[in-house]
């Protein structure tokens, strides 16, 4: 159930919530990660994330600039990868 305050006739999220409401949204719009975010995340540092890239074993990154240098993960699939880290494959993606 979704906790509300009210203050000043504005009713905020309750704070103990919403960081699980922001990750939910952010979640339902197939939002975008960084590598440096999906490090935390994951736990696994920027160079284990490439290694794993290139063997197959970890979602891929979307350009999100014109020539490709800004890249990002898209949630979900980061998601998918933990939900069984050891079965993950590429052909996992868009399920």
């Amino acid at each position: 159930m979704l906790k509300t305050i009210k203050n000043n006739q504005v009713i905020l999220i309750d704070p103990d919530q919403e960081p699980q409401i922001v990750a939910a949204l952010l979640m339902k719009s197939n939002a975008y990660i960084s590598i440096e975010t999906a490090e935390i995340f994951t736990t696994l540092d920027k160079t284990t994330q490439y290694r794993e890239r290139r063997a197959g074993r970890f979602p891929k990154l979307y350009p999100l600039t014109k020539y490709g240098r800004r890249k990002a993960y898209k949630i979900q699939e980061l998601l998918d990868w933990l939900e069984n880290p050891m079965s993950y494959s590429p052909s996992q993606l868009g399920k």
